[in-house]
Order: structure tokens, then sequence, then C-alpha cells
């Protein structure tokens, strides 16, 4: 593992704190400097100056750290955010929350406070909002006893929410800002008001007066927002955070999608930049590799651009769309995993976590599965009695053993896909049309996003060169090439070892045996979009 620390330019911007690590399989993010709990404590006791405060660690993400704030007898949250989009990636998350609480039911966190400058004690941007009640659904659902009618019932409830998002379209493709209007405003009020409302002679519990500190705007209709520049992994992991790519908004799907190209362009041409520095003496076969991965991915970006139209036609004979219209769009959670999402101990919703670079994207990869719900069908429920329990993935105290578990996942998944589509059918059919006809742009998408991944590259090049000879009629979808051959290697490896042998074996042998070893599907996963 080596450190690889990213000093930035004259006149670019600062991330003190954040460090980016080469790790196996790329850069990721890590805390150069800490912070301290100390601080969080002093900056919170600031607004209470009267009251108990107690801080303590609760968890850590890709970006964020979490806090316990326990004040007097309430506990809030903290975030403290590293700046790998220094200032945007904060303020954003602060409007999307609020945008969500206008224009939705969805029951979300409530902003209290935050800091999209790292101008203060805490030395990072930081968040402070009410903590919602609930556990992950990853853990609930693992409960046999969540019946199948209240996984259905949340089902049909998110797919409820995601209509309402889909009815309250917006204007081009980037992340939700306040208007510079209210930023402005919400400025001064972040600087001058949070220990005056924070006073105890003026509020008994500080989550009511969270109108008061609330830094968005009290707009009730949603008009001090508009959607700005993006806030997305791709647009500042690693160096692209300096790279000079126009952020948007972006006007069309064409436009959006040939700056990520761009920036999957530079990182192929600074590989070669670096290795042609090098002598060629001194070039392993690790960096030979990786130079011919560069050109390869390279061609491939090539191949992209020169097909963009025929899956997204431009809007004016200029090659490029007319510079008055913004394409619709919907604001995507694009993580919505069970790790996101929390409910009671009955499988109710209690809230939707995690709208830090949730973007507003075309209307063509708004409308899909929520995230939880996607993977490979399923459609035969697992046997229980066919698998071994006691792998050392296995618990002893008499629960199902994991790899039932992830089956039996899969298994409802599919049939929760059935439900959340038949429920779409009958809140806004318009969305059901547009999932339907999207499969293409979503293929073309998902190359864009995988266009350098060495596991994906097979189905990706077969795909293209398809294009390239027959055009799109009677192309068959490079996600369902995918997943054909997932069941292949599953077919083929059930084949070799008969499951009624196979229950009796430990879960250990697999590990060790390359002749009977199951495949990894593991490489056919698309990248996670949220550095889960």
């Amino acid at each position: 593992m080596s450190i690889a620390t990213i000093t930035p330019k004259t006149g670019e911007v600062s991330q003190h704190g954040l460090e980016w690590v080469e790790e196996t399989f790329g850069l990721e993010p890590r805390w150069a400097v800490e912070p301290q709990i100390e601080h969080i404590k002093q900056t919170v006791q600031s607004f209470r100056p009267s009251s108990t405060i107690e801080v303590t660690f609760l968890a850590q993400g890709a970006f964020n750290k979490l806090y316990d704030v326990k004040i007097d007898d309430e506990t809030f949250i903290i975030r403290i955010s590293l700046p790998v989009d220094p200032s945007h990636k904060v303020a954003s998350e602060v409007a999307t929350i609020d945008w969500i609480r206008l224009t939705t039911s969805l029951p979300v966190p409530r902003v209290i406070t935050y800091q999209s400058s790292p101008d203060n004690l805490i030395e990072f941007e930081w968040i402070l909002m009410t903590k919602v009640p609930g556990k992950l659904l990853a853990d609930v659902w693992k409960s046999l006893s969540i019946h199948f009618d209240v996984k259905a019932r949340l089902v049909k409830e998110l797919a409820a929410n995601m209509a309402c998002l889909f009815r309250n379209q917006l204007q081009g493709i980037g992340n939700i800002h306040r208007k510079s209007s209210a930023l402005e405003q919400s400025q001064s009020a972040e600087q001058t008001s949070p220990t005056e409302s924070l006073d105890p002679a003026k509020t008994a519990r500080l989550a009511e007066s969270a109108s008061s500190l609330d830094p968005v705007s009290n707009d009730s209709s949603g008009s001090s927002y508009d959607v700005g520049r993006i806030v997305s992994m791709q647009f500042f992991w690693g160096s692209h955070i300096h790279q000079n790519v126009f952020r948007g908004p972006f006007q069309s799907s064409q436009d959006w999608l040939l700056a990520r190209l761009a920036l999957n362009e530079n990182d192929c041409q600074s590989i070669l930049e670096r290795n042609s520095a090098k002598d060629t003496e001194d070039l392993d076969s690790d960096d030979e590799n990786e130079v011919e991965d560069a050109r390869s991915a390279l061609k491939r970006i090539e191949r992209l651009k020169s097909i963009l139209p025929l899956f997204f036609p431009t809007t004016s004979d200029s090659g490029f769309s007319e510079p008055s219209v913004m394409e619709p769009s919907v604001l995507s959670h694009d993580d919505l995993s069970r790790h996101n999402i929390l409910v009671d101990e009955s499988g109710n919703l209690t809230a939707v976590i995690d709208w830090e670079c949730v973007s507003a994207l075309p209307l063509w990869k708004s409308c899909d599965y929520p995230q939880f719900l996607k993977g490979r069908p399923r459609r035969s429920e697992p046997d229980r009695s066919r698998y071994y329990s006691g792998g050392p993935d296995d618990h002893t105290n008499g629960d199902p053993p994991r790899l039932y578990l992830e089956d039996l996942w899969e298994y409802q998944a599919t049939l929760l896909r059935d439900v959340f589509i038949e429920e779409m059918k009958l809140l806004d059919a318009e969305w059901v049309t547009v999932f339907n006809e999207s499969v293409g742009k979503r293929d073309f998408e998902f190359v864009v996003h995988n266009c350098d991944d060495e596991w994906k590259t097979g189905h990706i090049d077969s795909w293209l060169d398809d294009i390239a000879h027959g055009g799109l009629e009677g192309l068959l979808g490079l996600q369902d090439r995918i997943e054909q051959e997932q069941l292949r290697l599953l077919n083929l490896w059930e084949r070799r070892v008969s499951l009624d042998w196979l229950s009796e074996i430990p879960r250990q042998f697999f590990d060790e045996s390359k002749t009977l070893e199951p495949p990894n599907l593991s490489l056919f996963r698309q990248k996670p979009c949220c550095c889960c």
C-alpha cells in the first residue's frame, strides 16, 4: 500500500486532511488528520453554553465520520466530511435534503446547521442533523420473521416516493443547490445565527428550533433551489477534482457522458505519460500491462464517442445541444441500498439516509430499480436443508447459513422487482414506459462507467463489435449478456458438483480447492457508485 497525496497546484482547491491511498483496486480516500472530539464538543457547546454536551464516535463511511452528539437529553448526529469536493459536497447535500422534505413524504434527517468551509474549530466541513430512528434494512431483513408481505409493502412505499420524484422533474443534469441569493443569505445566517438561535431562553429543545437554525431556505415551494454543478464521485475522485473538465449543470445526456469520458481519457493519457518518462529497462510487467490497458481503453473511448449519436441523438444540426434547452431530470438516489434505508423492528420505513452525491439525472437513468433490488434473477426458492451450516462465515448461534441467506435474498429480490414494477404501473405509466425504452441508454452509460474495468472489457468489446457490424437492430443488451454469463458459470459449476454431495462438504473446502471453487461472480458486478 502506498500513499498518493495529491498536492493542489497554485489556484487549485485545498483539500486539507485528505490523502488518497493506492489499494489493490485503485485509489481510496483516507483521513490524514483526525477530527478531535473535544473540538466537536466545543463547537456544539458554543451553540448551547449552558447545556451538557457529550460527543461519541458512531461510525465511519467512505467520506465521513459520524458522531453521536448528546445535548442534555436529546441525541443528534454530526457528520464530519473529507474535503473531496470542497464546499460543494456538503452544501449540495444540505440543499438536497431540504428539497426532499419539501417535495416528498420520504422521511429524511433534518439539518440543524452546517459548515461548508473548513475554516472552523473542527477544521473540516460538517453537518449537524437530527438522529432518525430505526435500524439498517440489511440487518432487520436478515430475520426470517419479517414476512414477505411486509417487504412488499416497503417496496411499494419506496415506489410511491420514486414516482413522486419523477413527477417533480427538474431541468438539467447536476446536483441541487440553493440559488445564489438564498445561498448568500444562508452564509450570512450561518455565521451569525446559530448561537442566538440555540439560546435555551428562546427554545427548550434544539430540534424545535431547527427552522431558525437550518441554513436552507424557508421556501415551501422549492423555488429557492436549482440544478447546478454536479457533485459525483467520478468528478472528484483522486486528481479528477483538479482537472479542467466542465462540471455542469449539463444541458443534455450527451454533455454529461462526454464529460465523464473526458475524465476517463485524461486518466489513460496520464498513465501513458507517466510510463513514457521511464527508461524501457525500468518498465516491469505491471507497467507494460498498465500501458496496454490504457491504450485499449482509449480506443474504447473513441468507439463510444463515435456511436454516442446512435443512443443519444443531438437536438440541432450543429451537433450540439440547443443552448437554451435543458434536458429534464429527476433526483436519483443511486445508492438506495439496504445500508441506506432504515426500518423499525416490524420492517416499516423510518428514514432514507446518505444524500451526499445524489444528483439530478436524465429520465432514462433515473427510471430504474432501486439499488437494493438489483441483482441476479432467481426464480426458484432455495432449500435451506441443502446448505451446509458451520462454515467460517456462519454463526454458531443457530442463525441460517450465510450462503442460504444470500440466495434467499436473490430469490426475494427477484419477486420484489415484480412488485415494484406492478406498483409503478399503477402509480405512473410514463415511468414504466421510460424504463422499458431505455435499456440501450443504460447499457451505454454502464460502458462509460466501466470502460477501463478489465473484468468487464470482454463483454463491452463484444457489445461494441456487434454494434459496429449490425447497428442497434436486434442487439442483445450488455447487462443481459453479463447476466447470461453469470448463469452459465453457475450452471457449469453445479453440473460438476452434485448439490446433494455439496451440502455435506464444509465451506472451508471450497476456499482451498481450485477444482471445486465456485465462480467469482463479484467480478461481474458493477463498480459502486457511492463508495459503499
